[in-house]
């Protein structure tokens, strides 16, 4: 089985530690996910203690784990901190949620390491193939709960290391450190973070709160259909506008408050095309064009047009928060563009674009969104290509063009000028074949597709058998927050796919 080299997930833009408490000699944290809690020496991910001002580690949590982090700040402190610790003085209580059903009440004993290991295990809540539990380590090996869970046949959900690496089913490892008693007594506690929610039987608007406090950000999903308990109602959010995607053979459900509404009436037959556009069906209209922000980056969408599409599939806002964070320097081909919100991140990150698809009007909103974060849409810098992608990428390698990333996200299917028809269930290793030559040696594939027939499983094999020889799978893309998606595999899959240095030959 192809499986991913790096399996931890990227810190969220915005996100930092948050004191909760603080002295002359000792520092408490929230630890955010995706934070290292010291540098490891790469570089490439924020550590909390280079954040806060703390030297002394005497607790750690894994890149994925959240919650309470204690650090020392002078001799005083590393002597608390580790008198506590070594003598079991100090005592901890995880929250998580993990895949399975696992007993109301378990001790997990076994040996880690070759060292004895224990965990005790608590449920608190349980659902449909999940349950939230209350976890209490007695000794502190690397990882023991996250290895005592997955050998008891119930891993954290969203553990890319110890869980199902290719269907990650969660943003991070759902694994939370909830309280730390410290002799004093003392006791701090942090609450889970949003990706919590819906397991803790809050509501879906608690699981958005970071996206909804966050004044860099003014679209995103505010109910996923079956995902929030609400089957056939999905709800974007674009500034103060609401899009809604209603599928007719289920009831209306809740609209968050909102300046307007459009809405798209999903027939339960639509084999012959009986899609009617989006109607303006409550509210004040929208304006002609709306600015709306993922993380500090403006995209330019219409709402009252005569499309499916506002022009930006917000599912993909994590990678384009990503390129909008690390694409300087590079040169970014983005097929199938659609509306170019790729093309438009990685600009605002500092790349030379090239946005290639079968729809003049789509790439037409490319210069617009650009303009709006105050980039010059020249095209020697940003070029926008009309065309068919399969044509256009023999033309492109025949020049010899090469690309630092290139970002595939094509449709399930597709009819091209060719008139011939393409599935990503079955041609996807042709398409990855014909990509290949366009990839820099050393640089990556952003491989994507939300067809629901095929798994992120066979997804990997599918891009695998087209990828060269020498590449490599080096992450998956776990879902947003605000996308927790129906039971079963995840309908969206992004991998990114790492080619060899040596390049490819043509």
């Amino acid at each position: 089985m192809i499986l991913p080299r790096v399996r931890d997930a990227l810190p969220t833009p915005g996100e930092a530690p948050r004191v909760l408490f603080e002295d002359a000699d000792l520092v408490v944290v929230a630890k955010p996910p995706g934070w290292l809690t010291h540098p490891d020496g790469t570089g490439d991910r924020p550590a909390v203690t280079t954040t806060v001002g703390a030297h002394g580690v005497h607790q750690r949590l894994d890149v994925d784990t959240t919650g309470v982090l204690a650090l020392s700040r002078s001799a005083r402190g590393d002597a608390l901190l580790c008198a506590a610790f070594a003598q079991g003085k100090a005592r901890k209580i995880y929250r998580a949620v993990v895949d399975g059903a696992p007993p109301a009440r378990q001790v997990l004993s076994q040996p880690l390491d070759g060292k004895p290991a224990e965990t005790r295990v608590e449920v608190e809540r349980a659902g449909d193939g999940w349950a939230l539990v209350r976890c209490e380590p007695v000794t502190g090996r690397t990882h023991q709960i996250r290895r005592h869970l997955a050998g008891a046949g119930t891993p954290i959900r969203g553990d890319g290391r110890y869980g199902d690496a290719l269907d990650r089913q969660a943003p991070h490892a759902l694994l939370h450190c909830a309280a730390l008693h410290l002799p004093g007594p003392r006791v701090f506690e942090a609450p889970p973070p949003p990706a919590f929610a819906r397991y803790l039987g809050l509501d879906a608007a608690a699981a958005r709160a970071g996206l909804a406090e966050d004044p860099a950000t003014t679209c995103y999903r505010e109910l996923d259909g079956e995902g929030d308990g609400t089957p056939g109602w999905v709800v974007d959010r674009y500034g103060d506008w609401l899009w809604v995607h209603h599928h007719l053979a289920h009831p209306a459900g809740p609209l968050p408050p909102a300046a307007g509404v459009y809405t798209v009436a999903a027939h339960p037959d639509r084999s012959r095309g009986q899609q009617p556009p989006p109607a303006h069906s409550a509210g004040a209209p929208a304006p002609e064009w709306l600015d709306v922000w993922e993380h500090g980056v403006a995209h330019r969408v219409q709402l009252g047009v005569q499309h499916l599409s506002t022009g930006i599939f917000l599912d993909q806002r994590p990678q384009r928060a990503w390129l909008a964070r690390h694409a300087a320097g590079m040169r970014v081909l983005n097929l199938f563009a659609h509306g170019g919100a790729f093309s438009v991140a990685a600009a605002v990150g500092g790349a030379q674009t090239v946005s290639v698809d079968l729809s003049k009007q789509w790439l037409g909103r490319v210069g617009p969104s650009l303009a709006a974060n105050g980039l010059d849409p020249d095209p020697g810098a940003h070029d926008t290509i009309y065309g068919d992608v399969f044509d256009w990428a023999r033309r492109l390698a025949n020049r010899g063009e090469r690309f630092d990333l290139v970002i595939c996200d094509p449709p399930s299917t597709s009819v091209g000028k060719r008139k011939r028809r393409w599935s990503a269930a079955k041609d996807y290793p042709e398409l990855v074949g014909l990509l290949s030559p366009l990839v820099a040696p050393g640089g990556a594939l952003w491989a994507a597709t939300n067809h629901r027939g095929v798994t992120p499983a066979r997804f990997a094999e599918l891009v695998g058998r087209g990828a060269p020889w020498g590449a490599w799978l080096e992450r998956v893309c776990p879902p947003a927050v605000d996308f927790p998606g129906p039971a079963g595999p995840a309908p969206v899959k992004t991998h990114v796919w790492r080619w060899p240095k040596h390049g490819v030959e043509t």
